[in-house]
């Protein structure tokens, strides 16, 4: 079986210089988080508190780096060229005009390391050697040079670093264009026009339960739910199956847990990897996680729309002794022949003022009387809600609107009227759910 997450030197080549420095930063945090550790102290070009003075990413950490990570010390700077760094340009680099730069000589005093990565270069051992020795001989001349620790990482190294990071392997596939066909990095999966910086909107309603009877327990509040998920997803080898119906939040609950803003340990969203099966992802799921566990990859997937077929293939997959690879399906329903070693969770819908709430945060132009009218004809489903609220224009007011309106321009939406569809709808919403085969390929409504 080809290696479907390899990851080569020219790869990394092909990076933008933007996207080349970002890597490194998301890199340092991917160490750092692996280990449990804080990436506070991580800063980067487009954070608040951005390095500057030559380092375009640094580590300032008061706790010595995680072991075999590639940050050698709790002081880092890194600069990040995708030019091929020579003799020369390394002078020119860290001399500028003849005068060594203040943060190399910061770096000295506080026993730092400070590290040249070069996307453009591809050195073989001598010619390592050569450059770690030409940046050596640039901070000679200075106090106390022998405390700074030196190094030279080209594009072969950077390469090895990622390969123990498989979402970033992910999003470095993708930004050079050469993506896994429906498979993503941690990011919005839910909607992912709002990015990553989106809050997730907690209700302190009894939402999530935890077993497939829909009586067996009373219930758990989403942010309780939310803990004993990422508890359960930790471990390599767990299996768990969310289910619930369309438009409650699944996918949007899945991403929460590697949110580190929700509260209590985040799920390490360096391990995520996404798929949803309408994608028809390439490779399937079966072979993505057989190959992370075959190269002894820790990786946390996520595989929407899975059905029950699926399921069972992926946790046979995935729960084989030693596996480094945990799974959470996220499916409408939950069958009662569902594989011993999965752990089920169902999502109940939102409560209105979670809707109301959401309606308001997403479209500043409605009303809090429509956004209301909005929540309660959605019934708790946000995927409603949304639909129902994008219809409604800017200065438009739902006021003394009928719910059989309400429903109309629902199912219309921007399009015109069809009373053939309308009258197919109608009788699909009769039951919870039922399923056909046509031409040997099933079909399910729900």
């Amino acid at each position: 079986m080809p290696n479907l997450l390899e990851i080569t030197g020219d790869d990394i080549a092909q990076l933008a210089d933007a996207d080349l420095r970002t890597l490194i930063g998301k890199l340092c945090e991917a160490d750092y988080r692996k280990a449990g550790l804080s990436t506070r102290g991580i800063t980067w070009g487009g954070h608040q508190d951005a390095a500057d003075g030559g380092l375009d990413v640094v580590v300032r950490d008061k706790t010595p780096p995680p072991q075999n990570s590639f940050v050698p010390r709790n002081v880092t700077g890194f600069q990040v060229k995708k030019t091929d760094m020579i003799k020369s340009k390394i002078l020119n680099e860290m001399k500028p005009k003849g005068t060594m730069r203040e943060s190399i000589k910061n770096l000295i005093r506080e026993n730092g390391a400070y590290i040249i990565v070069s996307s453009g270069a591809s050195t073989a051992n001598n010619k390592l050697k050569d450059r770690i020795y030409a940046m050596r001989k640039e901070v000679s001349t200075e106090n106390n040079h022998q405390n700074l620790y030196l190094d030279f990482f080209d594009r072969g190294r950077v390469a090895t670093w990622l390969r123990s990071h498989p979402s970033l392997i992910l999003w470095v596939l993708n930004k050079i264009g050469r993506q896994l066909k429906g498979w993503y990095p941690y990011s919005n999966w839910a909607n992912p026009k709002a990015g990553i910086d989106e809050e997730y909107l907690l209700d302190d309603r009894l939402r999530l339960h935890d077993g497939t009877s829909r009586h067996k327990d009373k219930g758990l509040t989403v942010q309780d739910g939310i803990q004993k998920l990422r508890s359960a997803l930790s471990v390599p080898g767990a299996c768990v199956r969310l289910a619930g119906l369309s438009g409650v939040g699944k996918t949007r609950l899945a991403q929460a847990m590697f949110d580190a803003r929700v509260e209590g340990q985040a799920l390490n969203h360096d391990q995520a990897c996404y798929t949803d099966i309408a994608f028809s992802p390439e490779p399937d799921p079966k072979a993505f996680a057989e190959q992370l566990i075959a190269g002894r990859t820790r990786a946390i997937l996520i595989v929407d729309n899975c059905p029950p077929d699926l399921h069972h293939l992926l946790t046979k997959a995935c729960s084989v002794k030693q596996s480094t690879a945990s799974l959470l399906t996220i499916e409408y329903d939950v069958r009662d022949d569902i594989p011993e070693e999965t752990s089920v969770f169902r999502l109940e819908p939102a409560s209105e003022d979670l809707i109301e709430k959401l309606v308001r945060k997403r479209f500043t132009h409605i009303s809090q009387v429509d956004a209301r009218t909005i929540a309660d004809f959605s019934g708790g489903n946000a995927r409603m809600a949304i639909a129902l609220a994008n219809t409604v224009s800017q200065g438009e007011s739902l006021s003394g609107i009928r719910d059989e309106n309400l429903f109309e321009r629902l199912f219309q939406q921007r399009h015109g009227s069809d009373k053939d569809i309308l009258m197919s709808a109608m009788a699909c919403s009769l039951v919870y759910s039922f399923e056909g085969t046509d031409v040997g390929m099933q079909i399910k409504y729900f």
